[in-house]
């Protein structure tokens, strides 16, 4: 019944009279917040205060051994707090709906750039690991950070002013070689000393798919009509000779791969367009019809070329002469003397050059240019028979002088490297470079942990020249990719968040209203001796229940959008799952969801458990 302290006076007196004539010797329990009526009709008065006894005017005594007089203060379960809020938003569905879809705005966004964020990261991993047969770990004898060099270059020069009326030196060559050394940014591989470790080492041999030694010798290759093919004096790109990738995807139009290492093929695009450049250079096109060709151009601008077309028989077969680096030089007078410009010294080497065929024709779709490619057998025969010759033993004995001219190296101007490339003298046993290709993902990372290792065991031993560095383009790549992807999604993840504090603030509003419409249930909880933290526990249950909803509706409605989303980049990009949110995301941002309701909630709640009970009573 109605608790007598919200009538007036009169009508509880009435109920007073009815419940002593039919009590008898029954017990009543009354409660009431009139001490006149408690006074005046009740044989026992136990008055209570946030769930505590302040006073008993006939208080319980202990009168058998071993019984505990004290009396637990009241509380109210979780559950019990949980199943009252459940129950009033029950009674509201239409705006407990509402608020829920209110606040799962922001979880909805925040999930969705957390699945495309993850779907990208993956996809970026998987990539990686499809590639590795393409981007090997490369190994170099020198590794230079260029972007590093010149972000010290320029930063330096940031400070410095040229007086008026006067111009200054950059001074970028010695700057730039000091910065770079002192900040690590130039690091010189002792590639011969690994390559050594390479091959005592069997794990190489186990985790590695294939290990390739290069050596950058420029090829010199002659037409039968004594013109150079390679290094072109036409093509853009000087070496119209490449070597051909280790695990390149070809197609072959005609002929046959490469067998011998004298065996050469010509490589062409997806368009099956050659560049007019290779084509001169080659000799396949002659080389008067552009001297014609460009003379007409100069005189009629408007001249227009017509396009050649080729079939294969017409490159099928086609020979050239390669000759040693070191074959342009003859000694004389204690020197090596270049000789290229004497037309009968070089027709002669020509003729007595190693016969180069063109065998094949083949369609690379990753290529945009054409070249001719050759196997590194070619490069190794070359540097074998350089090997051999007296320019060779002469440069190798004597490092300290320069074998063309007879003096001592002059430092940065003419040093031993430069000669040595421009002579093509490499020791078999220290190449330019080392492309390691990995079996697999796993293998991958075996590689890199022995790398690590061999590196940590110089360093301790105080060999710093033996540790060793290293790129890896394809990881490189997605590490790029994936600090891309995160930045953007930080960022807006930050825009999306602006929705969860505009939320917070409606759950807030929202939890006043359900305070100030259940102010007569407040007042009826006190009454029966609820605590303040009792009523605080259950409108905080409320923000629990509706920051659950709103979670769970906003990770439900994010993944229902992720569907066509991915259907939408399957059918576009042939990506599978672009769109995918982690399990451990979802829990977190319930989670999130739940807190922020909480927090949210927690100021209406205080100020529901302050009421003050009578005054909560006769609210209505």
């Amino acid at each position: 019944d109605e608790p007598t302290g919200a009538l007036d006076s009169k009508t509880s007196v009435q109920i007073m009279e009815i419940l002593k004539e039919i009590a008898n010797d029954r017990l009543v329990i009354m409660v009431t917040h009139n001490p006149d009526i408690a006074s005046k009709y009740s044989t026992r008065i136990i008055e209570l205060k946030d769930g505590l006894i302040v006073n008993d005017s006939n208080p319980y005594k202990c009168v058998k051994e071993g019984c505990n007089s004290k009396i637990k203060r009241t509380s109210m379960s979780l559950l019990t707090s949980l199943s009252l809020s459940f129950s009033n938003l029950l009674t509201k569905m239409g705006r407990t709906f509402l608020t829920a879809f209110a606040g799962s705005i922001g979880i909805i966004g925040i999930a969705l750039i957390l699945s495309l964020s993850n779907g990208v990261n993956d996809y970026a991993k998987n990539m990686e690991k499809e590639s590795l047969s393409d981007y090997p770990l490369v190994f170099e004898k020198t590794s230079y950070d260029l972007f590093g060099s010149l972000a010290l270059v320029f930063q330096d020069n940031d400070d410095f002013v040229c007086e008026e009326g006067k111009i200054c030196s950059n001074d970028d060559i010695v700057r730039e070689s000091l910065v770079s050394s002192e900040k690590g940014l130039i690091k010189k591989n002792n590639i011969k000393e690994f390559k050594k470790f390479i091959e005592s080492n069997e794990k190489f041999q186990k985790y590695a798919d294939k290990i390739i030694y290069e050596y950058d010798l420029e090829l010199q290759v002659y037409d039968l009509e004594y013109n150079r093919v390679n290094p072109s004096e036409l093509a853009e790109n000087k070496n119209i000779f490449n070597r051909l990738p280790d695990n390149g995807k070809y197609e072959v139009l005609a002929g046959r791969l490469p067998e011998k290492y004298n065996e050469i093929v010509l490589v062409i695009p997806e368009n099956s367009i050659i560049n007019d450049s290779l084509l001169y250079s080659l000799g396949i096109k002659n080389r008067d019809d552009l001297i014609k060709d460009l003379d007409k151009i100069r005189k009629d601008q408007n001249y227009h070329v017509e396009r050649s077309t080729y079939s294969y028989d017409d490159i099928l077969n086609k020979s050239y002469k390669l000759i040693l680096n070191t074959d342009y030089y003859k000694e004389e007078n204690g020197i090596f003397v270049d000789l290229s410009s004497d037309s009968y010294y070089m027709k002669n080497k020509i003729d007595n050059g190693l016969e180069l065929k063109i065998v094949g024709i083949l369609k690379d779709s990753d290529e945009i240019n054409s070249y001719i490619g050759y196997q590194d057998d070619l490069v190794l025969y070359a540097i074998e028979e350089i090997s051999k010759t007296d320019i060779y033993n002469k440069q190798i004995s004597n490092k300290e002088v320069n074998v063309l001219t007879g003096k001592e190296f002059d430092g940065l101007i003419e040093n031993y490297d430069i000669v040595t490339q421009k002579l093509g003298i490499y020791e078999i046993d220290d190449p330019s470079r080392i492309n390691i290709y990995p079996k697999d993902y796993e293998s991958k990372e075996k590689l890199v942990s022995i790398i690590e290792k061999y590196n940590s065991e110089n360093e301790r031993n105080n060999r710093s020249d033996l540790v060793i560095a290293y790129s890896d383009l394809i990881k490189s790549l997605v590490n790029g990719v994936t600090k891309i992807v995160n930045i953007v999604s930080y960022v807006l993840i930050g825009f999306v968040a602006i929705s969860l504090i505009v939320s917070s603030i409606m759950i807030a509003i929202i939890t006043y209203i359900s305070v100030l419409e259940r102010t007569k249930e407040i007042g009826i909880l006190r009454a029966i001796g609820a605590s303040k933290k009792d009523i605080t526990r259950v409108f905080m249950a409320e923000t629990i229940i509706e920051g659950a909803i709103a979670g769970i509706l906003g990770i439900a409605i994010a993944l229902f959008i992720s569907t066509p989303i991915n259907m939408i980049v399957k059918s576009l990009a042939d990506i599978d799952r672009i769109a995918k949110l982690p399990i451990i995301s979802a829990i977190l941002l319930i989670i999130l969801s739940i807190v922020l309701n909480v927090i949210a909630g927690r100021i209406p709640s205080k100020m529901a458990s302050k009421k003050d009970p009578v005054e909560a009573l006769r609210s209505e």
